[in-house]
């Protein structure tokens, strides 16, 4: 497992500290968490949630860092280990894992342990399951998208504008799906769309190289604000799409806040990452503790989302949250003498 890091704690009571003993008659859990990209604050709500929750349980992170190639040895150890639980993050491991809900039975993918996912914009366009409830296969989980309308109503509170720019994976259900969301509301609500897919390469695959013209494309057809879906290629990417926009003048607006925290989008409506990460534990624990089928629980996602809004991003755009959205937002990437 050549890159693969793969950490254990012992008794969320106190993590990677050390062991605490079983309450008497009561069987320490094991739970195996499949992280993309390191244990952030997704990975962290969770443990918080098991922590709380008082439960003696084991916890092993198998971090990916990025690359799917892990996949394989991660699902081998696990069918070898069976854990009481899984927990993924995101809609790509989590699908390699255990398969899509036409793979419920297949032998290929963990299908007999219960999941719990988080970080999954779209699991029912995604493919993962057939619905939110009553769909049968042995997972839960929370979704980290607030619907794209909700999202639109937030960007027009925090700018007004009359022409949106996107620029997507075609090969991404959770994009393509998106962004007709957006059309279907952009008539609704009275704007237009510019929409650029992601050129392909001659071996098939989206050429980030291609973005910045995209972009320019979308500048030169004025378009007042530049939407970063919940697309895996164009967040590995967003470094590029985000300069280009911020050269052109163009705020981004983006589907996840990881683009406006670690990134250069200006702003976001979202389900914060420890909020995602602690609801999904607690649907862990019910699983865990109370014993009730990971498919008799809903998937769900948080109830209210929030602004998170990219100060850095902010002061050079030159572009600040109205005086209305002060009090409900969180500010990130503050400068120091701001």
């Amino acid at each position: 497992m050549k890159g693969l890091c793969v950490k254990r704690f012992f008794s969320l009571m106190l993590i990677g500290c050390c062991l605490a003993a079983p309450a008497f008659g009561r069987a320490e859990k094991h739970v195996a968490f499949v992280l993309w990209n390191g244990c952030d604050e997704a990975c962290r709500g969770f443990q918080d949630a098991l922590k709380a929750s008082g439960s003696v349980t084991a916890l092993t992170l198998y971090d990916l860092k990025k690359d799917l190639n892990e996949i394989p040895h991660v699902l081998a150890e696990i069918k070898r280990t069976r854990p009481d639980l899984l927990a993924t993050w995101g809609t790509l491991p989590t699908l390699k894992l255990v398969g899509s809900d036409k793979d419920a039975l297949s032998a290929d993918y963990i299908t007999s342990i219960p999941t719990v996912f988080m970080v999954v914009s779209q699991p029912v366009e995604s493919g993962l399951v057939s619905a939110l409830s009553s769909q049968g296969r042995n997972i839960t989980g929370v979704t980290s998208l607030v619907p794209v309308s909700e999202q639109l109503q937030a960007a027009r509170q925090f700018k007004l504008f009359d022409r949106i720019g996107i620029v997507y994976n075609a090969q991404e259900s959770n994009s393509v799906s998106v962004v007709e969301q957006v059309k279907k509301y952009a008539l609704m609500m009275n704007f237009d769309v510019i929409e650029r897919k992601v050129p392909l390469n001659s071996d098939g695959k989206p050429d980030a190289s291609k973005i910045e013209k995209a972009v320019a494309e979308i500048a030169e057809q004025k378009a007042g604000l530049i939407y970063l879906p919940p697309d895996a290629f164009m967040n590995v990417n967003r470094d590029v799409l985000t300069q280009a926009a911020a050269d052109a003048g163009i705020p981004v607006f983006s589907a996840s806040e990881a683009a406006v925290v670690h990134g250069e989008a200006l702003f976001a409506f979202v389900h914060r990452y420890y909020t995602i990460g602690l609801f999904a534990g607690q649907k862990a624990v019910q699983i865990l503790q109370n014993g009730i089928p990971a498919y008799d629980i809903p998937i769900e996602s948080p109830r209210r989302g929030v602004f998170v809004v990219n100060m850095t991003a902010a002061r050079k755009l030159g572009i600040y949250p109205p005086l209305s959205l002060v009090q409900a937002a969180d500010f990130v990437n503050i400068p120091k003498n701001q």
